[in-house]
């Protein structure tokens, strides 16, 4: 194994599914949140190996919104992590290498995933999480793996929804260096369009969030009460890093088409 991939990450994805060791089953999870999981459907949602544990609530109003639209899926009680995280010592040494054998684990862990999903029928995989999503696209670009708000975008119907949000798309450049697959934004835009009477205010990203100027530049851009965002660490650093006396709530895109859908 090339020295620059952390060998007992490797082995603790082989074993539990999860780049961290020591998280509880995936299944405690899902059932104290209502989640299916393991069930015949057409669609398989991956929420990436972190992300059940770090943003349930998040989950939990996608499922909504998917049940609402009549959507076959299912979440499985184990997930194999896509290995985004042993990418990062080998991006930052531009190391072509280190970064091929990354690419040929992912493709290794991808796999397990893809077969559970044809042993629960699905013909899909949905991914949840942003840095996932180019990754299983680029192992595996002959399979059906949608972003996330395709499948919202399928099960909306338009709705009246006047009002006017910001919307940070984020800037995906971590992402461009694990894969040269595109992230899907045209889906999210569908999403919008169905949204008759919604005013976005796009902003732009100049700069990662996860910069000082990145996260700045967000703040200072933002118009309105309510910003929305697609990717989970974009929403993790606006949520930290917007002042309660801003008076800003920050919506994943799930959370955002629940609240409207309840609402209408």
């Amino acid at each position: 194994m090339h020295p620059l991939i952390d060998g007992d990450m490797v082995r603790s994805i082989r074993e539990t599914g999860s780049a961290v060791p020591g998280l509880p089953p995936r299944s405690e999870i899902l059932d104290r949140h209502g989640l299916p999981y393991d069930r015949r459907a057409e669609n398989v949602v991956i929420t990436g190996c972190q992300i059940l544990y770090l943003l349930p609530q998040v989950l939990v109003s996608l499922a909504k919104v998917l049940e609402r639209g009549g959507f076959s899926y299912t979440f499985l009680s184990r997930e194999y992590c896509c290995g985004n995280y042993l990418y990062r010592p080998a991006i930052q040494a531009r190391d072509e290498e280190a970064i091929a054998e990354c690419r040929r684990l992912s493709r290794e862990f991808v796999s397990l995933n893809l077969e559970r999903a044809e042993e629960m029928g699905a013909h899909r995989l949905v991914i949840f999480c942003s840095p996932c999503y180019p990754i299983y696209r680029h192992a595996f670009p002959e399979r059906d793996i949608a972003f996330y708000p395709r499948a919202v975008a399928e099960v909306m119907e338009e709705i009246n929804c006047e009002g006017e949000v910001d919307y940070y798309a984020g800037c995906y450049r971590l992402h461009r260096r694990f894969s040269p697959v595109p992230m899907d934004l045209d889906s999210t835009e569908e999403v919008f369009s169905k949204l008759r009477g919604l005013k976005i205010h796009r902003i732009d990203a100049p700069f990662c969030c996860y910069k000082p100027e990145g996260i700045a530049h967000v703040l200072d851009s933002v118009r309105t009460d309510a910003l929305v965002t697609i990717c989970t660490g974009c929403y993790g650093q606006a949520l930290a890093g917007f002042p309660p006396e801003k008076g800003v709530n920050v919506f994943m895109l799930p959370e955002f088409v629940e609240k409207v859908m309840t609402n209408c």
